[in-house]
């Protein structure tokens, strides 16, 4: 059975964990910005989530996360049941740096992550990540033609994964085991890069069509340069 996991961020147009918990989930939920409206919030989430991630902001974060291992309130600490190491080494290892702290944190965050700790019996994360403008530092942008913004969700949802053929001065752009963005807004995993040279090479050649080989081979082969088919998929915490 797959892990049903919960992924909480705050309100706010320009709020980073907004934004990163849209790419990370198309479901996924925010908070209100208030002690009363986030006890309200929470109180009305399923009950039978395995895993919550909630995500907060914090403007001294420069270039990396910070997991929290508790919060604090009238006195009473609650601790995470989570195995907080091995979340730092899947950071880690898709190029997120982080820490992890035993201190409580205060205000909003600290308030949403005891009332999340409380609900799900310890089954759930505060991680604190930087704001807008230093958010946007750490995850680059991965491109795509508008006209495939739609094929390349549809591909997603039913696989799971998804390839692209890059050419030109794209090749070399993206590495696999690494993090990025969608225009759309999904967070993308680059799974494997592929470099070839001749278009007949290219898996699933018989399945494009004339137009599309004619379009890979004018800016790669014909110009005696390599391109690249790459695969890469939708990013979980969890997987």
């Amino acid at each position: 059975m797959a892990t049903r996991e919960a992924y909480i961020g705050f309100k706010g147009r320009n709020n980073s964990s907004s934004i990163l918990v849209n790419a990370l989930s198309q479901q996924h939920y925010l908070l209100t910005n208030s002690f009363v409206g986030l006890k309200r919030d929470i109180d009305k989430f399923p009950a039978d989530y395995d895993v919550v991630y909630l995500f907060g902001v914090d403007k001294n974060l420069i270039g990396s996360f910070r997991i929290e291992q508790c919060a604090e309130k009238d006195g009473t600490h609650l601790v995470t049941n989570l195995d907080l190491k091995s979340l730092a080494e899947k950071l880690s290892s898709n190029g997120i740096k982080s820490t992890i702290s035993k201190t409580p944190t205060h205000y909003l965050c600290n308030e949403a992550y005891w009332h999340l700790l409380e609900k799900y019996q310890g089954k759930a994360v505060l991680i604190h990540i930087p704001t807008i403008k230093n958010f946007n530092n750490i995850f680059e942008k991965m491109t795509f033609p508008e006209h495939e913004y739609d094929s390349v969700q549809n591909y997603l949802n039913r696989l799971g994964y998804c390839y692209t053929t890059r050419v030109y001065k794209e090749v070399g752009k993206y590495k696999a085991d690494k993090l990025y963005i969608a225009p759309w807004g999904d967070m993308l995993k680059i799974e494997e890069v592929k470099e070839y040279q001749k278009v007949s090479d290219r898996p699933f050649y018989n399945e494009m069509s004339d137009e599309e080989k004619a379009e890979i081979r004018k800016y790669s082969e014909d110009m005696r340069l390599p391109y690249e088919f790459i695969k890469f998929s939708r990013f979980s915490l969890s997987n």
